[in-house]
């Protein structure tokens, strides 16, 4: 059986992102969304999604480029006074492994977010990480002992089928195949200590190598060749409201998301639409 659950990262983060996620709901094919608890419209994100239940709401965890809820007295330099993570993602990946110090302020930071997600939403059935953060080596070690502890079934594995991509779209191949390199090996890692604590995932990601670029061609050709099990394809919508437009390619994501080719591509190809919360039930059942 094909199931397919289509994500949108970064839900809170701004008033537009979250017209873009619910307007993707309403009118496409969008079931799930990711929630980045300390940034500006989280609360309102959280409203929006009380009013929707189908839609299910995990975690997007924020250790770079957002807001960190403990601020920079606990977390150092890693986080500015004004309360935002630094915007590097390599210095910061790197302070974090090798800065033994840091583990204990990360955990608690962590921590604050996941019991955040559950004060706005009331439940948490999936993880994931702003830039895939949540698949390095320390706050994957974090973040599992976390989902045992507070009954989180599922994260974010971001293993793509990196050929399966390049036939699609051949732009920026090399960045794409370093990437599935440092991602498959940090995912592998992760599978294992999920397994052990009896966590899961989907098979396979898509989103993560083409992510910015998305085009519509792309996403039906993903569906084209989506196999048995369970693959999530995760987006970045965002809509114009009127106010600062959103990025060209954000806006474009919440067209895709709603367009009646991709939504025929999905019946022509039997798959089915899931949520993460669907996934961990049909495995508890087996």
């Amino acid at each position: 059986m094909k199931r397919l659950i289509v994500n949108a990262d970064d839900f809170g983060l701004s008033f537009e992102v979250n017209a873009g996620i619910m307007r993707a709901r309403r009118d496409g094919i969008l079931r799930s969304a990711s929630l980045m608890v300390a940034e500006p419209a989280a609360r309102a994100a959280a409203e929006l999604a009380r009013d929707d239940p189908e839609l299910d709401v995990g975690l997007h965890v924020v250790v770079c480029r957002g807001r960190s809820l403990l601020g920079a007295l606990r977390l150092g330099g890693a986080v500015r006074a004004s309360g935002e993570f630094i915007d590097r993602p390599v210095a910061a990946g790197m302070r974090y492994f090798f800065d033994r110090s840091m583990r204990a302020a990360l955990t608690d930071e962590l921590r604050a977010q996941v019991e955040r997600h559950l004060e706005l939403v009331g439940y948490l059935n999936h993880i994931d990480g702003h830039l895939n953060f949540h698949v390095h080596p320390v706050l994957a070690d974090i973040l599992v002992n976390l989902a045992v502890e507070y009954k989180v079934p599922c994260i974010r594995l971001p293993r793509e089928r990196v050929m399966t991509t390049l036939r699609l779209r051949r732009d920026h191949a090399p960045r794409k195949l370093i990437e599935s390199i440092i991602f498959r090996t940090l995912s592998r890692r992760t599978r294992r200590l999920m397994t052990e604590r009896g966590l899961t995932s989907t098979d396979w990601v898509f989103g993560l190598h083409q992510s910015g670029h998305l085009s519509e061609d792309y996403v039906v050709g993903v569906i084209d060749r989506i196999r048995d099990g369970a693959t999530e394809l995760y987006f970045h919508p965002a809509a114009d409201i009127g106010r600062v437009p959103p990025a060209a390619a954000a806006q474009l994501e919440v067209e895709i998301l709603t367009s009646p080719r991709v939504r025929e591509a999905i019946g022509r190809n039997g798959v089915e639409l899931i949520t993460f919360a669907d996934l961990a039930r049909g495995n508890r059942a087996a």
